[in-house]
């Protein structure tokens, strides 16, 4: 009789042992779809000016992008079209030397514009919003299908700390680390060129392209000043990490 009694016990212990824990396990640990998981952003970069009658439409498109998740929406203002009669006043030389680049890296005859390149891999006429779609979204299973390493950016102070995880599997040559400056948004009135007569906004606007090194696949810990990134105050930071310069963008994270 208390041998069975014992055993009883024993049992009851082991099962209320079994419940709690089911609880805790239940309190503690979310499933993984409900887990806050940090995606990098797809890239997109549209290169325009206020000089060019076709590029309002891409602009536009370029506005709806910036305000969805996920996306990192980037204009940059070219200045080859300022003999038109017009001088863009947001232009930047980087600017036009970087989309030159890009279209040296994607094997293109000429820059143009309205363009925008897609995570570095693909350019299409930025006014052509189902072409844009339907990139950014083979952009996306692209980057599910690769591992790429985490950036954390963060702000302390007058400080940023930038910091990219190693990838133990990387093999290529040396990937850049940009940091970009942009304002999110600017106002302005044209007075002459093709788009005489106009007040445009445009979004994302880059003031600001700095290369900061080489990333080989080993993690990389970088403190930056506001002088390192850039000559003026910006409303938000962008970092892309691409290889090898102006080739696949391998992950971008942004700082606001």
């Amino acid at each position: 009789m208390n041998i069975v009694l014992r055993m009883n016990r024993v049992l009851s212990f082991i099962f209320i042992s079994v419940v709690l824990g089911a609880v805790t396990a239940f309190l503690f640990v979310r499933p993984a779809s409900a887990m806050d998981v940090t995606k990098p952003p797809i890239v997109v970069e549209l290169f325009t000016s206020q000089g060019c009658s076709s590029c309002p439409p891409a602009d536009e498109i370029l506005a709806e992008l910036s305000q969805q998740k996920n996306i990192l929406a980037l204009s940059y203002s070219v200045d080859y079209w300022n003999y038109l009669g017009w001088k863009d006043t947001l232009a930047q030389p980087d600017c036009t030397l970087r989309q030159k680049k890009y279209n040296k890296s994607l094997g293109l005859g000429g820059v143009y514009t309205p363009q925008m390149i897609i995570q570095g891999r693909h350019d299409v006429i930025g006014s052509r919003a189902d072409l844009v779609a339907k990139l950014i979204d083979q952009a996306k299973i692209t980057a599910q299908a690769t591992s790429a390493p985490e950036i954390t950016f963060v702000r302390r102070g007058d400080m940023m700390f930038l910091n990219i995880s190693a990838n133990v599997i990387w093999d290529n040559a040396a990937a850049t680390i940009w940091i970009i400056g942009y304002d999110f948004e600017k106002t302005v009135s044209i007075k002459k060129g093709e788009l005489a007569g106009q007040i445009r906004k445009y979004h994302n606007v880059v003031q600001s392209i700095k290369r900061l090194g080489s990333w080989m696949g080993e993690e990389t810990r970088l403190s930056l000043s506001k002088e390192d990134v850039g000559s003026g105050k910006y409303d938000a930071y962008a970092v892309l990490l691409q290889a090898p310069q102006t080739g696949p963008i391998i992950t971008a994270a942004e700082l606001k």
